[in-house]
């Protein structure tokens, strides 16, 4: 109102006076209405500062009458009495929160939801989407997501912390939970001591020895010099016992008030349970397996240590992974294997696209009992996956096939190059794993069995041995070195790795370098490789099936002869380009570091080092246009590379003088008609300074020119 009549005064005296009383009256105006704006800022100020003056005269009272009721209480509480209010005093009907907060107020409930049980010791939750929810389950441990099902599963010891995490989500509770047991599910140390000042943990050290990594106290050295097997290794600074003293060891340890030891994990106690009775440094030599029932075949052309991965197979009632170095001959191997389980088929083989035809090659060689017509190799996802006794099918077909699995599952199983499993979450492992769930006898066989990270592992050992880590946590936290982040687990780590190999070792696998066979195997080992011309274009198909009616018609002179066998010659380069670039990337991906490929073909030549250079794997090349001077500097860039590098050849200009041992694989993606060219390329590698065996691979095609020159 003030204002208003201000501004009235104003307009009624800038219309009816003259100029001068104008200013004037602006003026008086103007300060007329700072003197309204400064009385309502001191105002204001005023009347916070007496809002702030009486909260905090509140406040101090509160404060002062606190300590005679904390004092009381805490002395209660030492003496274990509670505390009773004086009387007069009203009781609250409600205790606030801790901190004097009021309770939150539960939100409304939007999602519903109901827990189910999943499994012997696991519980899945069946609920909608809901974003916070997503962020609460990443959270617990126990955590795995099912795609198939698209529902998240958990073990027993979490169930508790799930409902109490998620209190705005209705779930209806797990049925039976009163007889449950939650510990059994966890591989969490029991009992745990919160006031424990040292910290140990037990570690398998040998088949008989473990060894305790902890701090040092007086109690704990008292207790391990009564142990009568009691080691001091000077190097490690560590103590260390016989197996046969664990359980003694264990329970002296238990009884310190001060000291928490981890033990060791199920499956050591599992695997090693023999050892706890008596301990037994020598793991004792599978029994002599009878194999007069087997094709001889296979069996006379076994070498002894060959035989004694097929001992140790049958020992392990054909349940293996046969983890030999390459050129070991894991092949025949499991062959035998397979035909001493014969009354058990059909057979399952699943193995890289490029070796599918070289296995059943294989097979038609050390079992000739098997007929032809009994091996079936599938090669399209339209073929029938049971058709056979014998069944071969590369891993990504095994995936397009997932709805063709036959209601009777195979009994024998046999995974080529099985670290193709190493990631759960692809689509080749989803399928394959079903199968070998089902399988009563799985031969698993890789050369890497983990190309870089201890995680890889474990869907072998499931496939293997499912009751050794049922959880893949608990193999995780314990080998894995598992690390929490604040988005999850980190399971890229590695940690007790010769605790590892001594357990894998024990229960399911073999595995021998070729430094300690090196007396029992030949110089260099031939081995065929048969490839497919599947996949070519119409136009190179025909010309190929041209240029081979057109030899078998036959000539009259050598030269007619050989002219049109350069012409089948150079269409069979074309039509298996696809095959040599695909075995290429396999024997890559199988770990294979260093190795010769030779090839004829200025196309072939150019397919694969396009290929290794869209890789990223280090190559270098010779053909018939690197200059002298330059081929012996890209020799000694290949001697001393120590990444991955190839060697791509030409076997016409770097058939001799070369020496490139640091490699022990010579592969020849084409062959060639002067077998005198193919030797002297071979010795490129089998020359003085090599120090293993060399392996030969020649990849040969069916239906071309290679059964003239082969």
């Amino acid at each position: 109102m003030y204002v208003c009549v201000c501004v009235y005064i104003y307009i009624y005296i800038y219309i009816y006076t003259h100029t001068y009383i104008h200013y004037i009256t602006h003026t008086i105006t103007c300060i007329m209405l700072y003197i309204y704006i400064i009385h309502k800022v001191i105002l204001w100020v005023f009347i916070l500062s007496l809002q702030t003056w009486v909260i905090d005269t509140k406040g101090s009272c509160t404060k002062t009458a606190a300590p005679t009721s904390n004092v009381a209480s805490a002395a209660h509480s030492f003496y274990g009495q509670s505390s009773k209010p004086t009387t007069g005093e009203k009781r609250p009907s409600k205790l606030p929160e801790a901190g004097g907060s009021v309770p939150a107020k539960k939100p409304a409930v939007s999602v519903k939801g109901k827990c189910v049980s999943h499994s012997e010791n696991r519980f899945r939750v069946e609920v909608g989407y809901y974003a916070d929810l997503i962020t609460v389950f990443k959270s617990i441990p126990s955590k795995n997501y099912d795609p198939a099902t698209k529902m998240w599963n958990f073990s027993l010891e979490d169930y508790l912390i799930i409902l109490k995490h998620l209190p705005s989500i209705s779930l209806k509770p797990l049925d039976g939970m009163e007889g449950l047991n939650f510990s059994a599910s966890t591989s969490r140390p029991k009992d745990a001591k919160p006031g424990a000042m040292v910290k140990g943990k037990c570690v398998l050290v040998s088949r008989c020895r473990v060894e305790v990594d902890i701090g040092y106290q007086a109690d704990v050295i008292a207790t391990f010099k009564k142990m009568p097997s009691k080691n001091y290794d000077m190097k490690t600074r560590k103590w260390n016992f016989l197996l046969e003293d664990y359980g003694k060891l264990m329970v002296e340890l238990s009884e310190l008030p001060t000291v928490e030891t981890e033990p060791l994990p199920p499956a050591v106690l599992q695997s090693f349970s023999s050892q706890f009775e008596k301990s037994e440094s020598r793991a004792p030599v599978p029994p002599e397996a009878d194999l007069s029932h087997v094709d001889p075949h296979v069996t006379r052309s076994l070498m002894p240590f060959q035989r004694d991965g097929v001992n140790f197979a049958v020992s392990r009632e054909g349940r293996l992974l046969l983890a030999d170095d390459m050129g070991l001959g894991k092949t025949v191997q499991a062959i035998c294997i397979a035909a001493y389980y014969r009354s058990e088929w059909p057979l399952l083989v699943v193995a890289p696209s490029s070796v599918r035809f070289t296995w059943a090659e294989a097979f038609r060689r050390w079992l000739p009992s098997v007929s032809a017509d009994s091996i079936n190799v599938v090669v399209t996802g339209k073929d029938n996956l049971r058709s056979g006794l014998i069944n071969i099918i590369s891993y990504d077909l095994l995936n397009r096939m997932d709805k063709q699995q036959p209601s009777s599952p195979f009994s024998v199983i046999i995974m080529d190059e099985s670290h193709f499993l190493k990631n759960m979450k692809t689509a080749r492992c989803r399928a394959a794993l079903p199968l070998l769930k089902t399988a009563k006898r799985v031969i698993l066989l890789s050369g890497t069995p983990a190309m870089s990270r201890t995680a890889e592992l474990y869907t072998q050992i499931l496939a293997v041995r499912p009751s050794l880590f049922p959880r893949f946590h608990d193999f995780g936290t314990r080998y894995c070195d598992a690390k929490q982040l604040p988005w999850g687990w980190d399971y890229s780590g590695s940690s007790h790795l010769s605790e590892l190999k001594l357990l894998l070792e024990e229960s399911l696998m073999l595995r021998r370098l070729k430094s300690e066979v090196l007396s029992q195997l030949p110089a260099k080992q031939r081995k065929v490789v048969t490839v497919t011309t599947d996949g070519i274009n119409s136009r190179t198909k025909a010309a190929l099936s041209a240029a081979a009616k057109e030899l078998a018609r036959g000539y009259h002179s050598k030269s007619q002869e050989k002219e049109a066998l350069m012409v089948f010659f150079n269409h069979t380069a074309e039509a298996k380009i696809r095959a040599i670039v695909e075995y290429i990337s396999d024997m890559l991906e199988c770990g294979r570091e260093k190795f010769l490929v030779f090839a004829h073909h200025k196309l072939v030549l150019d397919s694969i080092t396009k290929e290794l250079a869209e890789k990223g794997i280090s190559y270098i090349r010779i053909d018939g246009s690197t200059a002298s001077a330059e081929r012996q500097q890209l020799c000694d860039r290949f001697q001393s590379s120590q990444k991955s590098c190839v060697a791509v050849l030409s076997v016409t200009a770097a058939n001799m003088g070369l020496t490139l041992h640091s490699a022990d694989l010579v592969v020849f993606a084409e062959l060639f008609w002067n077998p005198g060219v193919l030797i002297q390329a071979e010795d490129r590698v089998h020359r003085i300074g090599q120090t293993s065996n060399v392996d030969i691979h020649y990849l040969v095609a069916k239906g071309t020119a290679d059964d003239y020159l082969w």
